[in-house]
Formats: C-alpha cells, structure tokens, sequence
C-alpha cells in the first residue's frame, strides 16, 4: 500500500470518533469508538483529505455484485455518517438497507410511474436499468418537533426542520465519501418515486420521517474524470 493510499485509510480510521448512540438496529455497527489522539497530525495532511473530497464522483454504472466485505465498509460509512454537523443534536438521520426484495418493489413501482407519463417502453428501459443496481440504501429524516411540541416548516430559515433536512444532507456526503475512500462508489437519488406514498409503504417508513434520497452504492464499472469546476470566484471577501 502507497503512503497516500496509506494516509487516506488511516484518515476515515481517525474521523470515527465518538460513540454512536442512536442507531439502527440492523446497521449496529461493532467497531469500538476511535480517536484523533489514536494517530498523529503529521501522518494526514490537508491534501490528503482533498484527494477524498475532490476525486469522489456521481458513479451511474456499478459491478452487477457488492464485493466482499461490502457490509463492514457500510458500517464504518454510517458512522462517519452521523459525526455531521447537527445544530440541535436531534440526530434525524435514518438508514434503511434495502434487500432484494424490498429494492425490486421500488424498481417496479418507479417503472409503473415512468410508465404514466414517459409510456410502456420508457417504463421497462427503466425498470431493467435499475434492477441492475446492485445496493440500496434509503436515507430519511425524522421529523422533529420543538420544545413546546410544535413542528416548524422548512420555508422558516431559522426552522428545527430545515436544520435537520441540512444535517441529513451532510450525513449523506460524509456516507459518500467515506465509501468512496473505501473503494465504493454512490450516487444520489432523489427521482418521483422517492416521493411517492406508496414508496414509505413499500419501504416501511414512520409518519414521522421522510425520505431525503436513496442511495445506490457499489463497486464502479467505470470511474469518471474529475470534472473542472466552472466557477471560481466563489470566495467573496470582506473588509
């Protein structure tokens, strides 16, 4: 193993920090908690970590079949996962690991809906694309409630509900990257069907949470180039 290769495992090894409290039952993960004492700052640098950041890619073509190890290397994803920012420590992130069964339901049910607006060929193009998909993990958010027992709507900036919906979204990136460095690619689905209720159903959702996205997860087929950003001058400073 390269020194960087080296750098880059030791760096998810190190962010695994903390103890996870609430947690899915059937994702448990078993490692025992790390900490940043456990290595020193002089083995993972700045451009260590943005190897990870700027090389993971939307990957839209995967192995028919997860390779070994696959379910220890979610596991470890998850819990870098929950280490995202979460304002109120409200901890609304859910993951639920589809199987075979469950993932071809949700494959029927999207073609079904393609079907109904695209037509009976479009409808199968997608079904047969996505049972080729190889892992299905459905990301959601509980809904919170504030202390007096109200819920707040995500149009109020300030709201519980659009804190928890930002903190969801960067347990996602952080599931992403950790298996990208794991060797896994994603991507990131957040299609009709998604939304649709018969979807919560089909997946066993609370009335208390909502989907953010599903995410299919596998070994890449192909890896795509890193594309150049366009935008540069994103940084605005102030005196």
């Amino acid at each position: 193993m390269s020194k960087a290769a080296l750098r880059i495992v030791l760096f998810w090894k190190v962010v695994l920090n903390a103890t996870v409290q609430s947690f899915p039952t059937f994702l448990q993960p078993s490692r025992k908690p790390l900490s940043l004492e456990s290595a020193t700052s002089s083995i993972i640098t700045q451009e260590d970590v943005d190897v990870i950041l700027r090389s993971r890619r939307t990957i839209s073509s995967f192995e028919p079949t997860l390779p070994d190890g696959w379910e220890e290397k979610l596991e470890a994803a998850i819990e870098s996962a929950i280490h995202a920012p979460n304002h109120k420590r409200t901890e609304p992130w859910r993951f639920h690991l589809l199987g075979k069964e469950t993932s071809r339901k949700i494959c029927e049910l999207n073609a079904e809906i393609v079907t109904k607006s695209k037509g009976e060929k479009a409808g199968q193009r997608k079904l047969e694309r996505w049972l080729t998909m190889p892992g299905w993990l459905v990301v959601t958010c509980m809904k919170s409630e504030n202390d007096d027992g109200t819920s707040d709507s995500m149009e109020k900036p300030t709201s519980l509900a659009r804190e928890d919906y930002a903190a969801v979204c960067c347990a996602i990136q952080n599931l992403s990257l950790s298996l990208h460095a794991a060797g896994l690619g994603t991507k990131w689905t957040t299609g009709k069907v998604n939304f649709d209720k018969r979807f919560d159903e089909i997946v066993g959702l609370s009335p208390n949470e909502y989907v953010v996205g599903t995410i299919w997860f596998g070994t890449p087929a192909k890896n795509p180039k890193t594309v150049e950003r366009k935008r540069k001058d994103v940084l605005i400073r102030h005196d």
